[in-house]
């Protein structure tokens, strides 16, 4: 594989131990110390690699952040002095890597082995990945007013329930900060949301099925990044096109929400076709949840909302009916209270439409699934009003 390896810096430090390393390697380095020579290289070749170490002219991160904007497709090893390190701060302005300007040889033969392992992947996927775009999509989120009432256990299931069907599925994690999609899962994304933010976004040559992961039952998973902090670099509008992306690769996108309102959440919940609102039966809760459908309906999203009344045992708490008039809005589908199915399911990383598909707790999923899916043939025959977009504040 040709890669093209670059140096910058606009000082008179000599890379001579990256260049001998790269030579014994049978690559060659390109040194330059001008911003306009380094453009001409970067734009020479999609397999690149920089080595980024300014320390005069130019600030270290001001500078990565320009070049990671004008070359996306560049993986960028960003040379910082030792008290400068921060990698939250790195990665948000585009760095790949980071190299401390004290390195061993040790830490410089691990970044190059990581560059290059990263291009190889890059381009096998791109050899091997074929593009069948979906004519109809449907976007389901799946939110609720408050942690522990199920709602992302609920989501992989029918996620899975859903491929069985035979659909092309895939789960978004739009928890950005603390999304446990992956951990339902039990998988460690090498890719995720973050990275395809930062390489793919805007680039067509960048399919968005390269950042997800595939994992059992037949699901790909965008997954929410690897650290908190990283959510800071994600916007409303990666949201955006990260769903409509998708939507041109899967049947059914279905879309794990956060608790909290946001102008990411109201974009989701404003592409999504159906909305399901996960709820217990709980006073508590309850009240919650008649606050959030209050919040929809002030902005016009309360009429894609199905309601999920999940942990349903007969005889205890409210009477249907009685949840049905302090929500305004009947009870869609009740799933119901399997302490002992999703407990395991949450310890062990399986989902119990894998494991234990024939509890009533699968079979509840299943029954919705298939609702759902008889709604979507309906609707599909109907003409869709034009959507308006709301934003907290207006």
């Amino acid at each position: 594989m040709n890669i093209n390896w670059v140096y910058f810096s606009d000082t008179n430090i000599s890379p001579q131990d990256i260049k001998t390393l790269l030579e014994r390697q049978h690559f060659n380095l390109a040194i330059t110390n001008q911003k306009e020579k380094l453009n001409g290289l970067l734009n020479d070749s999609n397999q690149a690699v920089l080595f980024l170490n300014p320390s005069t002219l130019y600030n270290v991160y001001d500078l990565c952040e320009e070049i990671s904007v004008q070359h996306p497709h560049v993986y960028i090893i960003l040379i910082v002095p030792e008290e400068m390190e921060n990698l939250k701060k790195a990665m948000q302005v585009g760095a790949t890597d980071t190299l401390r300007s004290t390195y061993n040889l040790g830490e410089l033969v691990e970044a190059v082995a990581h560059a290059k392992k990263f291009l190889q992947q890059r381009v096998k996927i791109d050899a091997t990945f074929i593009s069948q775009k979906i004519e109809k999509s449907r976007v389901i989120a799946v939110t609720g007013p408050k942690g522990g009432v199920g709602r992302t256990l609920f989501t992989v299931n029918l996620a899975v329930a859903f491929a069985k069907m035979g659909k092309k599925v895939a789960v978004i994690d739009g928890n950005l900060q603390f999304g446990e999609v992956a951990i339902y899962y039990n998988i460690k994304p090498k890719k995720t949301i973050y990275e395809w933010v930062k390489e793919g976004y805007g680039h067509t040559n960048y399919s968005i099925d390269q950042y997800m992961s595939t994992v059992d039952g037949g699901v790909s998973v965008l997954a929410a990044p690897p650290r908190p902090e990283f959510f800071e670099g994600i916007s409303e509008n990666h949201i955006k096109a990260a769903i409509e992306e998708v939507k041109k690769l899967f049947d059914i996108v279905l879309i794990d929400m956060p608790v909290h309102l946001s102008e990411i959440h109201l974009r989701c919940l404003d592409l999504a076709d159906e909305i399901l609102l996960t709820t217990v039966n709980e006073v508590s809760i309850l009240r919650l949840s008649k606050l959030y459908l209050e919040t929809l309906e002030s902005i016009q999203l309360k009429g894609k909302v199905k309601l999920i009344l999940n942990r349903h045992s007969k005889g205890q708490g409210l009477e249907l009916k009685r949840i049905e008039d302090i929500l305004a809005l009947d009870v869609y589908h009740t799933l119901p209270d399997q302490v002992n199915v999703a407990s395991t399911s949450i310890k062990t990383g399986q989902p119990f439409m894998l494991s234990s598909s024939r509890s009533n707790l699968g079979k509840a999923v299943w029954q919705l699934a298939e609702k759902l899916f008889e709604n979507t043939s309906e609707e599909s025959k109907e003409v869709k009003k034009e959507k308006r977009w709301f934003s907290i504040g207006k």
